[in-house]
């Protein structure tokens, strides 16, 4: 479950296992695939993972879909950082939605102290990444994000990394979550 290293990292990326609720009788979210946590236990979770432990000036990114989006920003606040900004990531097809029907999610970028400069490489960071989901055998896999993210967090923000609720290990991250080998 927990690949724990105690040591700083600089550099933090949360896919929070959101609590989504409605849907009637067909469960078609994220619970069939993994166990969801509730927004108010979500801080304790990643605190005591034994892999919290951000320097002082540090990045995190926060993935969250719209209808998490106060939860998302309270959640980053709990952490002790500040929001800043996001970056969306266009899905090619619509999802689900209870009011409307989705096809973005959102990764919150947010700074701790003085959030350290980042690598000047601002004229080629997009703020809306076109992708289609991540397949497996074929098969969409559920929540996997597009490794243009990863390759946009390591282009933009500083190692060491750390990755809450990773479903792989990742080379040069450490990572916590109950879906890693």
């Amino acid at each position: 479950m927990t690949q724990i290293v105690t040591k700083k990292w600089k550099t933090g990326l949360i896919d929070a296992p959101w609590l989504e609720v409605g849907g009637g009788k067909i469960t078609r979210g994220a619970q069939k695939h993994y166990p969801l946590l509730k927004t108010s236990d979500m801080p304790s979770v990643i605190i005591n993972s034994g892999l919290w432990a951000p320097e002082d000036n540090a990045h995190l990114y926060l993935w969250t879909t719209s209808n998490h989006l106060p939860d998302a920003l309270w959640l980053l606040k709990e952490l002790g950082f500040v929001y800043k900004t996001n970056i969306v990531w266009a899905k090619k097809k619509f999802g689900i939605g209870r009011y409307f029907r989705g096809k973005h999610e959102m990764l919150l970028f947010a700074t701790r102290g003085r959030g350290w400069a980042v690598r000047s490489v601002l004229n080629n960071i997009p703020s809306l990444i076109e992708a289609d989901h991540v397949r497996e055998n074929g098969k969409i896999k559920h929540s996997a994000k597009p490794e243009a993210f990863y390759q946009l967090i390591e282009s933009r923000s500083l190692g060491p990394y750390a990755e809450f609720f990773a479903r792989q290990p990742r080379k040069n991250w450490t990572s916590f979550g109950n879906e890693l080998p």
